[in-house]
């Protein structure tokens, strides 16, 4: 697993982040721009919160989805100099955890990061 040493200072933008169990079904609302930042993201809204999903975990059909696997957009708030131990990559986020808190794990932009 890679470690990040974070360059830059964030705040989550949510709070209360979208959460997608596999075989929900969500109402996809919007596409992210291809040619931005953030390319393959979907904006979704299920029963009870609305938030962005990554393109590739959605069985879409024009504008209603079924979720292919668990999701949670929770993201972290963080520090220069924090070390995110990296679990997968995807659109330019990173899943993992804080270096010595496994047990909490988030997603943290790469444009926000540096590999060490």
């Amino acid at each position: 697993m890679n470690e990040y040493r974070v360059i830059k200072s964030r705040k989550a933008e949510s709070n209360n982040g979208i959460v997608l169990k596999k075989g929900q079904k969500v109402i996809c609302c919007q596409d992210s721009d291809e040619n931005g930042d953030w390319a393959n993201w979907v904006l979704c809204k299920s029963e009870d919160n609305s938030g962005w999903v990554p393109k590739q975990i959605i069985d879409r059909e024009e504008d209603k989805g079924t979720i292919l696997e668990d999701y949670n957009a929770v993201e972290f708030n963080i520090e220069v100099d924090e070390i995110i131990v990296m679990e997968k990559e995807l659109n330019g986020w990173i899943w993992g955890y804080k270096k010595g808190n496994q047990t909490k794990k988030a997603w943290t932009p790469l444009n926000h990061i540096e590999i060490i």
